[in-house]
This record gives C-alpha cells, sequence and structure tokens, in this order.
C-alpha cells in the first residue's frame, strides 16, 4: 500500500513539474522581441480600390518599405475595390489581429460612420492605427470647357454645377454635398466617376467639376483642362492664390461643415490594422512605419511619383481619429441634412 501510494505521488509531482515547464514554454514567445515575430513571414497589405490611382500608388509604396522594416519575407498587396472602400475597410476590420494585415482605405469613412451607412460594418475608433503618409487640402476644380473661373461664375449661372464624384458614399461627394451646402451653391452630383473617369468626363463636357485633393487634381490643373477656383486648406501643391472656403462663408453652420472637411482632409492615406493587435507589436508596426516613411528611398520614390509624403505617428492618429469621430450633434445634423440633399 505505501508503495502503491509513492508511486501515485511520484507521478503527480512529475505530472506537475511536466505542466508547469510546458506552461513556461507556452509564454515564452511573451518575453520574446516582438519585432522577431515578423521575421520571415509574408505581410498581406489590403487596399480598398482597384490597382491603379492614388490610394494604389501610396498603399503599394508604403507598404513594400514597412515590409523592408519589418523584415518580413514578402508583402502581397490585395486590392478589395467596391462601396467607396466600404468593402475593402469592411475586410481588413475582420482581419486577423496577429499584425500581418495591414491596409489603406479613403478617410471618407469618417463620414461613412457618422452618418451610420448601411453596410459599413468596420469601426474606426476600434481599428488599430499604424499612422498616415499624406493629408492634403481639398481643391474645386473645374473644366476649361465649362466656361467657370470662379464661385462667382458659377452663382450667377442660374443652374446647377455638374460635379462628378465616384459614389454616395465616397469622400468626393459627401464632402462635394456638405461644400456645396456650406457655400449655398447650385451643384448636382453625377455618381459612378472615380477620379480618372471623373477627369475624363470633365475633358469630353460630360461634367463640369471635381472635388478631389492636391495632388489628384494636379494632372487635369498642369495639363490646362481645368481651373481651381476654391479650395480647403493649404498646403504643398496648392495656388495660395486660389481662394480658400473658409474665407468666403458667411454662417456658422458653413463654417463647422468645412472645418470638418478640413480635419478629414489631414487624415489621408492612412495604414490601419483591425482591432485587438497587441500592444507590442502594434508598437512595432508603428515604429516600422514612421521610419519607412523617414526612408530616403521612399521619400525619392514618392517624389518621382509626385505623392506629397506628411506623416503621423500612430498614437497621434488614433487620437485624431477619435476627436474627429466625435462632432458635436448641431455638426451632425448639418451632416445628415447636407447627405440627404
Amino acid at each position: 500500500m505505501a508503495r502503491a501510494f509513492a508511486g501515485f505521488l511520484v507521478f503527480v509531482v512529475s505530472t506537475a513539474v511536466a505542466a508547469g515547464a510546458a506552461g513556461c514554454a507556452a509564454s515564452s514567445p511573451a518575453s520574446e522581441d516582438p519585432r522577431a515575430f515578423f521575421a520571415g513571414k509574408t505581410l498581406t497589405y489590403i487596399v480598398a480600390t482597384e490597382a491603379g490611382g492614388g490610394y494604389d500608388a501610396y498603399g503599394r509604396l508604403v507598404s513594400q518599405y514597412i515590409g523592408k522594416r519589418l523584415g518580413v519575407r514578402n508583402v502581397v498587396v490585395k486590392n478589395i475595390p467596391g462601396g467607396g472602400h466600404i468593402v475593402g475597410a469592411n475586410e481588413l476590420y475582420r482581419s486577423r489581429p496577429d499584425g500581418l494585415t495591414l491596409g489603406m482605405f479613403n478617410s471618407g469613412l469618417i463620414y461613412a460612420q457618422l452618418l451610420e451607412r448601411r453596410g459599413f460594418h468596420a469601426r474606426l475608433d476600434r481599428m488599430s492605427w499604424i499612422g498616415k503618409a499624406g493629408g492634403e487640402p481639398r481643391v474645386l476644380v473645374t473644366s476649361t470647357l465649362s466656361g467657370f473661373r470662379s464661385i462667382d461664375d458659377v452663382r450667377r449661372a442660374g443652374r446647377p454645377l455638374l460635379v462628378a464624384a465616384g459614389g454616395v458614399g465616397t469622400e468626393g461627394y459627401i464632402e462635394a454635398t456638405l461644400l456645396t451646402a456650406a457655400l449655398g451653391l447650385p451643384t448636382r452630383v453625377v455618381l459612378g466617376l472615380a477620379s480618372r473617369d471623373a477627369q475624363l468626363s470633365m475633358m469630353r463636357g460630360d461634367t463640369e467639376a471635381q472635388l478631389v485633393s492636391a495632388s489628384t487634381g494636379r494632372p487635369i490643373l498642369d495639363g490646362g483642362y481645368g481651373t481651381a477656383i476654391m479650395r480647403v486648406g493649404s498646403g504643398p501643391g496648392v495656388d495660395e492664390r486660389v481662394p480658400d472656403a473658409a474665407s468666403l462663408l458667411t454662417t456658422d453652420d458653413g463654417r463647422r461643415l468645412v472645418a470638418l472637411i478640413q480635419s478629414v482632409a489631414t487624415l489621408g492615406r492612412w495604414t490601419a490594422g483591425p482591432p485587438g493587435i497587441g500592444a507590442d507589436r502594434l508598437a512595432v508596426l508603428r515604429d516600422a512605419h514612421a521610419a519607412a516613411l523617414a526612408d530616403p528611398e521612399l521619400l525619392s520614390a514618392a517624389k518621382r511619383l509626385e505623392l506629397p509624403i506628411q506623416p503621423m505617428d500612430g498614437a497621434a492618429l488614433a487620437d485624431a481619429v477619435a476627436r474627429v469621430l466625435a462632432q458635436p450633434p448641431a455638426t451632425l445634423s448639418l451632416l445628415h441634412a447636407a447627405d440627404s440633399r
């Protein structure tokens, strides 16, 4: 009996020691350098547009240099267009939060969340924010064929200005609607025309205007096919002689709407991950993003591609997103009213 009990006791103690060793082995990754996790792995980077265009160019450039800093084996850029960036953002939001799936989508989805847009399931306040690469003033560009050379020309026309935009949920549509509501301009938005298609339609004379980021508007302006008649904010690539919308406003409601547009405009070309990325890995990703945007090779490539780089680190970006989502009821009411025009 005594020998049997002793044998049982040895079994229990041995099992406990083995379990303790297994527990230590399981917990050891937590004590490793979190940067080592990325070595030799594949980073998937979602771009919520079709291949080509500004977002795709930024996404491919930024993701490759983030991958370089992380030491991953390769970077796979995955284009997921649809719904004015909503489809790609939703896909990113649902991704596994291991730090190996990141992405870029339109900052105009701030409006989608504020407006509680159907089909938009991501919650920007829960995303893991890595950093941003851009952020540009907006420019209202009219086509040469339209004959509109100023805001006064639009006011005197006696008919709506035909403004091209990608779709109801897109940044271009919402901001064009907000801006023209703030200024009391007569407009009609023509949907289904993304940036390049919109510019071609303006050159054909099918539409007359487009509200775009400064860099997106450069081709049509530099080619002599359009005129910048108004801007929202200041920055690289913008002619300061073009009237700022803020100087044209006469009401507090208008100022609130333009302030919202300007806040969103500063957050362009951001990189995010799904909710729940661990703090250690998130810190590594943020450091890699910051180092990537300071890399002379990236800056040289961005200059050749005419992609302005105006970085913001992930922590500051997370705070900025939280602030712009915390709109007062009065501004939300104006936003809903403008969106229903």
